[in-house]
């Protein structure tokens, strides 16, 4: 049995009424009749492909769907209905008629009066919800504007959404204004001489929202917080599911076209799709499986006595290890590294700690990060937010026995000193925490380290 209804997404202002009527012209020729309209999914129900006209027009007053037909609505529809136009849904205030007579007479045949009904309708969805929008992104640019000059090292790590949301959302709402009046200006001047002017293709503002925030968020979410195996295996699982997606209608395609009853064609399309699908899942599962794993597992005596699993993460690349301070014996070093990179700022940090078989465990442990500044004039606020604006810690500059950076030490309420660092030489800055008080040579043992280290990413 054939689909009878089938959904689209549909991006389509709805004040747009030209360039609607040239699409559900197209859909009728396919055999699909628009049944219902929402915010962004549309409704088609199946029907025998034929040619048809179809007429958008606005009705002053906004009704909902399914609401009793009042006596001026049903009058307003009777008159549109007049020469040969059929009814067939509306949206609010818009209103859609159907017919097959191609020389029936246009529903609007006033032009003034069209164009003031549309920009009635307009001014609620594109200029007054295009212009909150604008309102909207100036005041979250100065709270940006606020933050990175407060805070720039956290606002540039955490803030991607709001730094990729705001210019976007910006610059299409801009664009969106301007169209439309711009639009409305010759349609108007037109007007005056009796002509009708084609509504221009807007698309609706929801795209703002669907493929930025949905794809564009996420994709710069796995780029900015995953490891490259995870980063290609994410982009190899989405590349397979379009490359099977596309298998899938070039296989629908040649059944459909096939001579076979409907019912085979049902059943050959549903075991085409669940065939890919759990091929999909196969090869994602199978991929998953079999790349290296950054980490690896050891039993661990707990302080009550019983063995439990641990993972024990590894980077093979640390620039700096703790058994370059301390004899480890056969205590696994466990070495988690994440890494968040922006286009005005690379921070990657590292967390090194001992795994003790046994139950007494010295707890060794060696923190350190480090942060690129790649834009220079940011490098100031940078270094008094990692290294001097602390609620709870002050810092105090310390000399080393050499010239090739600038050393401190954290301190709590300016009195007790912690066995946490920070270095600075051009435009990167390195804090280092370890769990022993290091001597000076050790402290420039670790600065030179990580100053001359590279900053990338590991595999």
């Amino acid at each position: 049995m054939m689909e009878e209804y089938k959904r689209r997404i549909e991006l389509f202002s709805l004040y747009d009424h030209t360039n609607i009527e040239k699409h559900l012209e197209k859909m009728a020729s396919k055999g699909w009749m628009i049944d219902t309209i929402g915010t962004t999914l549309w409704r088609y129900k199946k029907i025998e492909p034929k040619k048809l006209k179809f007429s958008v027009v606005y009705y002053p007053k906004e009704v909902k769907e399914g609401v009793i037909i009042s006596d001026d609505r049903q009058n307003f529809i009777d008159l549109c209905s007049s020469g040969g136009w059929n009814y067939v849904i509306n949206s609010g205030k818009m209103h859609i008629f159907s017919t097959d007579d191609e020389n029936a007479p246009p529903i609007d045949t006033d032009a003034p009066i069209q164009i003031e009904c549309i920009h009635k309708f307009a001014k609620t969805e594109i200029v007054y919800g295009y212009l909150f929008l604008i309102i909207a992104c100036i005041f979250f640019s100065g709270f940006i504007i606020y933050e990175l000059w407060k805070e720039p090292v956290e606002t540039l790590k955490d803030a991607t959404p709001i730094f990729w949301l705001t210019p976007v959302t910006l610059i299409f709402s801009v664009f969106n204004v301007i169209s439309y009046l711009n639009w409305y200006k010759k349609a108007k001047t037109a007007a005056e001489n009796g002509e009708f002017t084609n509504t221009k293709k807007i698309i609706r503002f929801e795209v703002l929202f669907w493929f930025p925030l949905y794809v564009g968020f996420g994709l710069l979410g796995i780029l900015s917080f995953m490891r490259i195996r995870y980063i290609l295996f994410t982009l190899g699982i989405i590349s397979t599911g379009i490359i099977l997606f596309i298998i899938y209608r070039a296989i629908n395609n040649k059944i459909c076209k096939s001579e076979r009853k409907e019912t085979t064609k049902q059943r050959l399309r549903r075991f085409a799709a669940v065939t890919l699908v759990f091929l999909w899942l196969g090869s994602g599962i199978g991929a998953y499986t079999a790349i290296p794993k950054p980490y690896y597992k050891v039993k661990v005596n707990s302080e009550f006595g019983n063995t439990y699993s641990r993972e024990v993460y590894l980077d093979k690349n640390a620039p700096l290890d703790i058994s370059d301070y301390k004899e480890t014996g056969n205590k696994t070093v466990s070495c988690e590294k994440s890494t968040r990179e922006l286009l005005l700022i690379k921070e990657t940090e590292w967390k090194l700690y001992t795994v003790e078989d046994e139950k007494n465990d010295d707890g060794l442990f060696l923190y350190y990060s480090v942060t690129d500044i790649r834009f220079t004039p940011l490098l100031e606020r940078c270094k008094n937010e990692i290294i001097f604006n602390h609620i709870v810690y002050e810092s105090k500059k310390i000399l080393l026995d050499t010239d090739k950076f600038e050393g401190y030490r954290y301190y709590i309420d300016d009195k007790t000193p912690t066995n946490s660092f920070a270095f600075c030489n051009g435009n990167r800055i390195i804090t280092v925490d370890f769990s022993w008080e290091p001597s000076e040579e050790e402290l420039i043992f670790a600065a030179e380290k990580l100053i001359n280290s590279q900053n990338t990413y590991s595999f």
